[in-house]
């Protein structure tokens, strides 16, 4: 009963975490045990743990339920680390005793075959037995999701790109309602990464509800986040997307967060989007660049295209010539930007960094002029909200002094000239609408790949950002409003650990406030230890409990003496 229960949560993938360390924390046999231990290896991408851990472990088991569900996994890690021959014995004993495996495992088992068979087999190899397989097991969301994406693969094998991505999209549609989210995000990635050399517009649209649920449903050291924003940071530099500049500064942070060893693995798997990282990632404050040869030729080459006089220029003729010959080793920021005011140019991947930059700075400036305005008229309660909630969302909150923004927004105090780059930013997003995603009709809309200038460009807020917003608000939305401002204080005061513990848990409080479909039984409850921070902010218990239990065990306990700082 026990592995039945487990083996259900296995089909939300990654999303059934909470639920089963919950089961872990009420005792289970030490059978089951083990199994979950090897599904959060998995998911962890310890492939190699994976496997000697199965290894210690399968020998002792009768050929029943539990050998055949470690035998699925074990498919899976061996394709993972390209161990290929190994992986057509295991394949092959799994089809051969297809008929001998307990029926509640079987549509584990169709969907590692099913993935398999495509990549390592021919089309016309073993395809009766396959197909009838699928047919016995499709009506499972989840084993029909899969086998769709399995089908997908085959498709694009042949070369039909149009029908593998019309799969993908039913794959998507399928898991989403589940949900389990590393099917849906796997689903866009194929279409992104499978299209990026095909029609690299349609990959492209394909790339922002990518980004969207990788926000929504992943912290950020999750493997799908670095696998998917190597996809996106190449499918939007391919269409020299203003957003791959964005795409990069979230994957350099997410990237600053995980040891070396993790690093090392991500740089094998994603090594040219890393290396390209530090050609498009940028601060906002300094005031001064560098004159390189690039960013001098480049400014030459279109003042003497469009033949503009120094005069339209808004600079000294002795400034242009000095920054042109390379006498002077700095610009100022606002001597540029008048100098690319007064051109107009086709924005692509090969432009310098400080051109990039000062058009995203003006963009900012540009919103903000509205937004501060439209900031500064809401009441109070409204404004610590909301930008409390921008900044948990955004990567600029490690740039921004939140102290002292609370405080002026407390007192009234808070003065337009006195915001930075970052702080301008963060209020800018809280006037941003959620974009509506359509998925079904992406495959069909704005094929006309799109030119940017530097006279039309703007830089649109991160899908990623976005679906997070969500999350944050669902949060808020429930905190009791009587205690804000404490809240938020107490938030300011702990350490960084501590603030990335509160803001994951924050996060998936909302990722868990609509999962209605999970048995009474393995619904986690809140635990006593947290019971007083629950009821203080009236926060609901469901989303409360489960996000809790997110967190390993040993990460618990430091989860507890977190919350208690804010009782």
């Amino acid at each position: 009963m026990l592995l039945k229960l487990v083996t259900k949560l296995s089909t939300y993938g990654q999303f059934g975490r909470p639920f089963m360390n919950y089961l872990e924390s009420i005792s289970l046999n030490n059978e089951t045990i083990e199994y979950i231990e090897i599904l959060k290896l998995f998911w962890d991408n310890k492939y190699d743990e994976v496997l000697e851990t199965i290894e210690r472990n399968i020998s002792k088991l009768r050929k029943g339920s539990l050998y055949y569900l470690l035998l699925s996994i074990k498919l899976s890690a061996l394709h993972r680390l390209k161990r290929e021959q190994e992986v057509k014995e295991i394949y092959d004993e799994l089809r051969d005793n297809f008929g001998n495996i307990p029926r509640y495992v079987r549509g584990t088992v169709v969907e590692s075959l099913r993935n398999i068979r495509e990549l390592y087999y021919d089309s016309n190899e073993s395809m009766e037995k396959i197909r009838y397989w699928s047919e016995a097991y499709e009506n499972d969301p989840v084993n029909k999701g899969f086998i769709l994406m399995a089908d997908a693969r085959g498709k694009k094998n042949e070369g039909n790109y149009v029908e593998a991505t019309q799969l993908n999209i039913q794959a998507f549609k399928i898991l989403k309602d589940v949900p389990h989210p590393s099917g849906v995000v796997q689903a866009l990635n194929n279409i992104s990464w499978w299209l990026k050399d095909v029609d690299k517009s349609i990959a492209l649209n394909f790339s922002f509800p990518l980004g969207f649920y990788l926000g929504y449903y992943f912290d950020d050291d999750n493997f799908n986040v670095f696998n998917s924003l190597d996809t996106t940071f190449q499918v939007q530099k391919n269409n020299n997307d203003p957003m791959m500049y964005e795409t990069a500064f979230i994957f350099s942070k997410c990237l600053s967060k995980v040891d070396k060893e993790r690093y090392n693995i991500l740089k094998r798997k994603c090594g040219k989007s890393i290396n390209q990282l530090k050609y498009c990632v940028f601060n906002l404050d300094s005031n001064y660049y560098l004159n390189t040869k690039v960013l001098r030729n480049f400014i030459k080459q279109e003042i003497e295209k469009e033949q503009v006089s120094i005069k339209e220029l808004n600079i000294s003729k002795r400034t242009l010539n000095d920054f042109l010959s390379g006498i002077t080793k700095q610009i100022k920021s606002n001597t540029l930007r008048n100098i690319i005011d007064n051109l107009e140019f086709e924005i692509n991947s090969s432009l310098a960094i400080p051109i990039i930059k000062e058009l995203k700075k003006k963009d900012i400036d540009k919103k903000f002029e509205e937004n501060f305005y439209k900031f500064m008229e809401l009441e109070v309660e409204k404004q610590l909200t909301k930008f409390f909630t921008s900044y948990l969302v955004h990567y600029y909150k490690q740039e921004v002094k939140l102290e002292r923004v609370i405080k002026d927004i407390e007192g009234g105090s808070l003065i337009k000239g006195r915001c930075d780059y970052y702080t301008r930013e963060l209020i800018n997003s809280i006037f941003e609408k959620t974009p509506n995603i359509d998925v079904g009709s992406l495959l069909t809309t704005n094929q006309e790949q799109k030119t940017y200038t530097n006279k039309d460009i703007t830089f649109k807020e991160h899908p990623f950002y976005s679906a997070r917003k969500i999350l944050v608000k669902r949060f808020i939305k429930d905190l009791n409003k009587a205690y804000l401002q404490e809240f938020i204080e107490k938030y300011i005061k702990v350490d960084s650990k501590r603030k990335d513990m509160i803001e994951r848990y924050i996060m998936n409080y909302g990722r868990y406030d609509e999962i209605k479909n999970i048995p009474k039984e393995l619904r986690p409850k809140v635990p006593k230890e947290i019971n007083v921070f629950v009821k203080k902010y009236t926060l609901k218990r469901r989303p409360s409990a489960t996000s809790f239990y997110v967190f390993e065990e040993k990460e618990r306990e430091e989860v507890v003496e977190m919350l208690k700082m804010f009782e």
